[in-house]
C-alpha cells in the first residue's frame, strides 16, 4: 500500500475509497449513456461492424385513381341582389331573412302615389285613341278621310297604347318579387326607406345546385375537364359527390392557375355559401404505394423520392405524389414491388451498402 495512505487515519480511508468507488460507478454510467443510441435510427445506422443498418418495408404496388385535389371553398351558382327599378318610398316588406321564397313572390312593396292614377289615365287615353281610330277608318272606307289623316290616327292610338302599357309596367314595378325559387340571405331596407332605381331590396340565393370553386396549376389543369367526376369535402366533414361544371381557358394573371367549378347537388339546401371545402377530382387510373409523408426525402437536384434497397445497396428514387390523406399518401414512380426504407433514410447516401432490417409493421404507412 502507498505510504500516504498507511499514514492517514482508518475513518479518512473509508471515505476516500468511498469517494472513489461513487467517482467509478459515476463514469460507469456516463460511458454507457454515451454509448446507447436512445435513437432507433441511429442505431440502425451505425452499427459496430462499420456496414450501416436501415429499416426496409417491402411495398407491393395497388391500381389507384389518381386524384388532383384543390382547396377551395363553395358559392352559390345563382345568388341576386333584387333591386328596384322604380323609385320610391318602402310601404310593406313580405319577407324575413332565412326565408324560403317562390319566384314571383313579392319582397318589397314601393307606394303607387300618383302611379294608379296615371295608369288609369293612359287606358283612358289608349280607349279614346281606339274610338277615333275606328272612326277614322270607316270616314276613309267612305272617301271622307284622307290616307294620311288615317295614318295620324293610327299613329295616336298606338302610342296612347303604349303609354299606357308604359304605366301599367310601371305601377307592376312598385313590387319588387323574387326572380327565383330560393332562400333570402339578406334584406337592405325597412319600411319608410326611400328607394332610388337600382337600390337593393334583398339577396336571393337559389339552393340548388351549389359549386364548389377552386382554382388549379398549369400542369394540372390538363388534366381535368368539364363532365369529369369529383367530390367536395367540406370543413364541416361533410362530403358531397358531383361533377366538374366549368374549366377557365384562361389563367389568372397574377397566379398563373386556372379556376374550376364543381356542381354539387343541394336537394336539402344543407350547403352554405363560403364554406371552405377539399375538392378531388380523379383523372386516371395508376399503379401506386401507399406510404408515410415522414419517409420521403430530397435528392441533391431538390426531387422528392424515397431511399430504396435493391442488393444491398441504397438507391433514390423519385416519386409523384398522387393522393394525401389524414391515414398516409399514394405516391406513383415505384418498381411494382419494392424495399422502401422506413428507418435511417437520413443517416444513408445514394449508393452506399447497407444492412437491411424488416419493418415489424411490413408497410411503410
Amino acid at each position: 500500500m502507498p505510504g500516504f495512505w498507511l499514514a492517514m487515519k482508518p475513518q479518512y480511508q473509508w471515505a476516500f475509497g468511498i469517494a472513489i468507488v461513487v467517482v467509478l460507478y459515476l463514469l460507469t454510467g456516463l460511458l454507457r449513456i454515451g454509448g446507447s443510441a436512445s435513437d432507433p435510427s441511429a442505431a440502425l445506422a451505425k452499427p459496430a461492424s462499420g456496414i450501416p443498418s436501415v429499416r426496409v418495408a417491402v411495398l407491393n404496388a395497388t391500381p389507384h385513381d389518381a386524384t388532383v385535389t384543390v382547396r377551395g371553398r363553395t358559392q352559390a351558382l345563382h345568388e341576386v341582389d333584387v333591386r328596384a327599378e322604380v323609385e320610391g318610398v318602402v310601404e310593406a316588406l313580405h319577407f324575413e331573412k332565412g326565408d324560403r321564397v317562390k319566384q314571383g313572390q313579392v319582397l318589397c312593396e314601393i307606394k303607387l302615389n300618383d302611379r294608379g292614377a296615371r295608369a288609369e289615365q293612359g287606358r283612358a287615353l289608349e280607349a279614346q285613341a281606339q274610338k277615333e281610330l275606328e272612326v277614322a277608318q270607316e270616314l276613309y272606307k267612305e272617301g271622307f278621310r284622307s290616307k294620311t289623316q288615317l295614318a295620324q290616327a293610327t299613329a295616336s292610338y298606338q302610342a296612347a297604347k303604349a303609354g299606357a302599357a308604359t304605366m301599367d309596367i310601371q305601377l307592376a314595378n312598385t313590387q319588387i318579387r323574387a326572380p327565383f325559387d330560393g332562400m333570402v340571405d339578406d334584406r337592405y331596407v325597412d319600411v319608410g326607406d326611400y328607394m332610388t332605381v337600382g337600390a337593393k331590396c334583398a339577396m336571393v340565393i337559389a339552393p340548388e345546385p351549389f359549386l364548389a370553386v377552386g382554382t388549379v396549376s398549369e400542369e394540372e389543369v390538363g388534366q381535368i375537364a368539364a363532365g369529369n367526376k369529383a367530390s367536395a369535402t367540406l370543413v364541416t366533414g361533410q362530403t358531397v359527390e358531383g361533377r366538374v361544371r366549368f374549366v377557365a381557358d384562361r389563367a389568372d394573371q397574377a397566379t398563373r392557375t386556372f379556376r374550376i367549378e364543381v356542381e354539387l347537388p343541394n336537394p336539402e339546401a344543407a350547403l352554405r355559401d363560403g364554406v371552405s371545402a377539399d375538392i378531388h377530382i380523379p383523372v386516371k387510373r395508376l399503379n401506386a404505394q401507399k406510404i408515410s409523408p415522414g419517409i420521403l426525402v430530397l435528392d441533391d437536384s431538390g426531387a422528392v423520392g424515397v431511399r430504396t434497397v435493391a442488393g444491398g445497396i441504397v438507391r433514390f428514387l423519385p416519386v409523384h405524389i398522387i393522393s394525401d390523406g389524414p391515414d398516409g399518401m399514394w405516391v406513383a414512380g415505384l418498381p411494382d414491388r419494392v424495399s422502401v426504407i422506413t428507418v435511417g433514410q437520413e443517416f444513408v447516401t445514394n449508393g452506399e451498402r447497407v444492412k437491411t432490417v424488416t419493418d415489424k409493421a411490413g408497410n411503410a404507412s
